[in-house]
């Protein structure tokens, strides 16, 4: 049973290995940067380090602080009085993981007003990486923002689509300023498109686990070897530990996550153990764990004995309460949700237990009262110098002993014993029988011969 469970544990490794090498990767070449002004403007905004000041980062996305993004909503959804205004309907870039993924309307921010995450591109990065996939032919306009730096100004203005697509780059490249209409920026000026990042993956945070809903135990399997010792001369209690390592495997029952209608059918993450786990679409991940079984009895003066320590696994069913993250790559999290009642199955070891062996024929040589203290092994003995612990791991030891070849001698001698006996008897018996036949027929001459004198 310890083999076929350790074949398993290392096919689910072979398994989840598997499945973290079609985990998903970031853009590399994409990056994502915040500069939230104050506290407030974070919205429950997280960015957590990242190692994209390593890699070469060709498009730059910075997002907005809360205080850009109601000026951009004023800007765009409030009546200004201008006629222009109230008929244009410009256009913003969606981009996922870096990639060009479609694109929204004015009208879109102004009834989510803004629920997405907005960032700032380059007008130059856009042209570069972006404008090869437009079609030339389409009459849009996008949003812009321009930063004049000699009149200290920054306003929002929109740029045609034949501009980018045609990659004009000298003074006939105008942004318009949305309000007024009469004002433009050259592209001398600071000109930065508006995306929408989209998010990669869901991310549950602050997870608190509910009372269990169901335990199921599985089979048992070896965890790993060890031998405990009593290098004293009295006999006391013995304590040891023994590391050992496994897969804990995760099941997220999705349909639990997923059941709110606004939450669109993404990876997800989970924050679990310290550290953020990758589930796949079925919710399936797993962790290596390493933890340390403890364990003891009291033991007889300078004796030590083998044991194994034995594992459980079990299914363990619980709900979860936790926090749904948006994840947009590079670290940056923002808060969209809280979740009750999630569902999900742990797949660990529990219930650990040592099975110690009987002790062999040296550890009732040293328990003897007539046991030679100068023919002792030297590994039992008591010194300081040899740095001797109570614990051990068990190495396979190949030291021949006396006791087996004594059991097998006297069987031996008990068989052969047996043996001469049963010929003793069947040689004597035989004997008995012959001398018994020999006197019968002497004892029937006599009677006939009787016999014949009588009748004459």
């Amino acid at each position: 049973m310890g083999i076929f469970a350790f074949g398993l544990l290392l096919l689910l490794r072979l398994l989840l290995s598997t499945s973290s090498c079609l985990a998903f990767e970031e853009r590399a070449d994409f990056c994502i940067k915040t500069e939230p002004l104050l506290l407030s403007d974070l919205e429950r905004r997280v960015f957590l380090a990242s190692n994209e000041g390593q890699s070469q980062c060709h498009i730059t996305a910075i997002t907005l602080t809360a205080k850009e993004k109601e000026i951009l909503i004023d800007t765009l959804c409030t009546d200004h009085g201008s006629t222009l205004m109230k008929r244009s309907n410009n256009h913003f870039f969606k981009l996922y993981n870096g990639e060009l993924s479609g694109r929204g309307g004015q009208r879109d921010i102004c009834d989510g007003k803004a629920s997405s995450m907005l960032a700032w591109v380059p007008y130059t990065t856009m042209m570069e990486q972006y404008a090869s996939e437009l079609n030339p032919k389409e009459r849009l306009s996008y949003i812009a923002k321009a930063t004049n730096v000699q009149r200290e100004k920054t306003e929002l203005c929109h740029f045609r689509h034949a501009d980018l697509v045609n990659n004009v780059l000298d003074n006939m490249f105008t942004c318009v300023v949305m309000i007024f209409e009469d004002n433009f920026y050259g592209i001398d000026d600071n000109i930065n498109v508006l995306v929408e990042l989209q998010p990669l993956m869901y991310q549950l945070r602050n997870v608190t686990y509910l009372p269990w809903r169901n335990v199921t135990n599985s089979y048992k399997m070896r965890l790993g070897n060890g031998v405990l010792k009593n290098p004293s001369g009295q006999r006391k209690p013995i304590y040891g530990s023994l590391s050992y390592e496994f897969v804990e495997k995760i099941r997220v029952n999705t349909s639990s996550v997923f059941q709110l209608e606004q939450l669109a059918k993404l990876p997800l993450l989970l924050e679990h153990r310290g550290s953020v786990l990758e589930l796949d679409a079925d919710g399936v991940g797993g962790l290596d764990v390493q933890e340390q079984a403890y364990f003891g009895r009291t033991m007889d003066a300078k004796s030590e004995v083998k044991l194994q320590v034995i594992g459980q696994w079990v299914d363990q069913h619980r709900e979860f309460d936790a926090d749904i993250y948006e994840y947009f790559g590079h670290g940056l999290l923002r808060y969209k949700q809280p979740l009750n009642g999630g569902r999900l199955t742990f797949v660990r070891i529990d219930s650990t237990e040592p099975a110690f062996e009987a002790p062999d024929s040296r550890n009732l040589a040293k328990a003897s009262l007539f046991r030679d203290a100068n023919a002792s092994p030297a590994r039992m003995s008591v010194n300081a110098t040899e740095g001797y612990n109570e614990w051990s791991s068990v190495e396979e030891e190949g030291n021949s002993s006396f006791y087996p070849w004594f059991v097998l001698s006297c069987l031996l001698f008990a068989i052969v014993l047996v043996v001469v006996i049963y010929g003793i008897v069947r040689v004597y018996n035989k004997k008995t029988k012959e001398r018994q036949k020999y006197e019968l027929a002497n004892t029937n001459n006599k009677q006939a011969n009787s016999s014949c004198l009588e009748s004459k």
